[in-house]
């Protein structure tokens, strides 16, 4: 009977002019408005929501493991240079302000690799420029162990650094984008993690070889893991489907979720993320809601760097001048950083100190480290030290390179990460030759000191950062970025 013929049955048995249909479809009006808004919460999905939803399976443990190895390889080629000084100079007799040109041209290269691959990463996706950022680091780097002169080197090792910076400006978006909202924070601090274990490569391969083995055997050796990289970046990743979303290409993007859930499709209707037709705008970043938080950021970012490479670069020369055997040494040290990377992965956590109270205690302790270095007497005691500062000192990068992005949308994710790592080439143009003088001054005290100071500068620094992001959701327009900003602001 229809809803019509139902009335006018009503009517005619009780005469109640259909007072009773009208409870009737009172209530059925109440019903189907229930079951309509029931439809629609399950109609529309936000894209951090679905993502945040799906369970860490298999294509999350194969983008792991290619960002992972690409940043194990990066950093590799990164210490390179820190064991090279003593040797190149020795082969073709180089004053020692000279040889700064090979850290100097690495530094330019770096700045190059990363403001061009960044904003190609936010305007044409993160799969493709990740595979050829890692690609050229694996080709330049196996080229310059046949450097035939110093200025072929110089040359070379700066071309290995477009590739570095290219890499470091896109793995932690990359890898970011496909992650549950659970896991960010612990597996963005596994990718350094990785860079760490890296590290610890080209330290192990430098007390293995360079005794023994000429410093060319070293640099094709760890040239190898950017080859095995390159070949798994082609194959096993694909492309971020926050990007696609973005991109407007949204079918794109539900295959790759598909993918991420491996199993039937686990929502109906559409997902909520509209598209953005400018991405990758440098000047975005500095517009009204970004300009401070990009500002400060840019200062913890530089301040961190021009620590970490004021102590790293002439450390193997300096431990060497105190009687320390500076390749066993180094070894150890980079083996002491990953006890501290565990310890950020676990503190790192909203439940526990979350990111930003996280780099205050790294930052403080790194200073403190540095200064008892500095007045120990014990060669033992300073080995131990050492080994302390950069417990406390190299997770400060893990935990800034997993905030950063996360306080950015995804139309300048990239772009914002290549520009901090624009930044942190700067201290490395200049910090050679801070580190030359310091290393020949005759105050023992001074080398150390003057970097503790820098890392108590940036515990300060840190205080200015914007909100905490840990256990929130990632951005996909500046839209929202914008809207939690005002709520946070009427809620303080």
């Amino acid at each position: 009977m229809s809803k019509d013929e139902e009335r006018e049955f009503i009517t005619e048995e009780d005469g109640s002019d259909g007072v009773c249909w009208m409870q009737s479809q009172t209530v059925d009006n109440e019903e189907d408005e229930a079951l309509t808004n029931k439809h629609n919460d399950r109609k529309i999905t936000t894209l951090d929501d679905l993502i945040s939803n799906i369970k860490f399976g298999s294509l999350h443990l194969k983008m792991l493991i290619t960002t992972g190895g690409a940043y194990f390889a990066v950093c590799a080629e990164i210490v390179v240079v820190v064991f090279l000084s003593n040797l190149v100079k020795k082969e073709w007799n180089l004053d020692k302000f000279i040889f700064s040109l090979l850290p100097l041209g690495s530094g330019i290269g770096g700045i190059l690799g990363e403001c061009t691959f960044g904003i190609f990463s936010d305007k044409f996706g993160r799969k493709w420029p990740f595979a050829i950022a890692v690609s050229l680091v694996a080709l330049f780097g196996i080229a310059s162990a046949f450097a035939p002169s110093f200025m072929v080197l110089v040359v070379l090792r700066s071309c290995v650094s477009v590739g570095n910076g290219a890499v470091s400006s896109i793995v932690f978006v990359y890898l970011l984008e496909f992650l549950p909202q659970k896991n960010r924070g612990k597996c963005m601090v596994g990718v350094t993690f990785c860079g760490a274990l890296g590290a610890v490569f080209a330290g192990g391969m430098a007390w293995w070889l360079l005794e023994d083995h000429s410093w060319r055997t070293f640099v094709a050796a760890c040239s190898a893991p950017a080859f095995i990289v390159g070949v798994l970046a082609f194959c096993l990743t694909e492309e971020s489907p926050r990007f696609l979303f973005i991109s407007d290409k949204t079918y794109r993007g539900k295959k790759v979720l598909q993918k991420m859930i491996n199993e039937p499709l686990a929502w109906q209707g559409e997902i909520e993320c509209p598209p953005l037709e400018k991405r990758g705008q440098i000047l975005d970043l500095f517009t009204p809601g970004n300009g401070w938080k990009t500002f400060n950021l840019g200062v913890v970012w530089f301040l961190q760097a021009a620590g970490y490479w004021g102590v790293t670069m002439y450390l193997p020369e300096y431990m060497g001048s105190q009687g320390v055997d500076p390749y066993f040494n180094m070894f150890t040290i980079f083996i002491g950083e990953l006890p501290g990377l565990c310890l950020a992965m676990i503190l790192i956590e909203p439940y526990m100190l979350g990111r930003i109270r996280c780099l205050q205690l790294f930052s403080f302790s790194t200073c403190v480290s540095l200064i008892l270095f500095a007045f120990v007497k014990l060669d033992f005691l300073k080995a131990v030290f050492v080994i302390v500062c950069y417990f406390f000192m190299v997770p400060i990068y893990s935990i800034l390179s997993t905030y950063t992005p996360e306080v950015y949308p995804t139309g300048i994710r990239s772009t914002a990460m290549a520009t901090m790592y624009m930044v942190i080439e700067i201290p490395g143009l200049v910090t050679p030759f801070v580190g030359e003088y310091l290393l020949s001054s005759s105050i023992n005290w001074l080398y150390p000191v003057v970097w503790a100071g820098v890392f108590l500068l940036q515990s300060m620094a840190v205080c200015g950062l914007p909100s905490e992001t840990a256990g929130k959701a990632l951005k996909d327009s500046q839209k929202e970025t914008l809207m939690e900003d005002v709520a946070e602001t009427s809620i303080s």
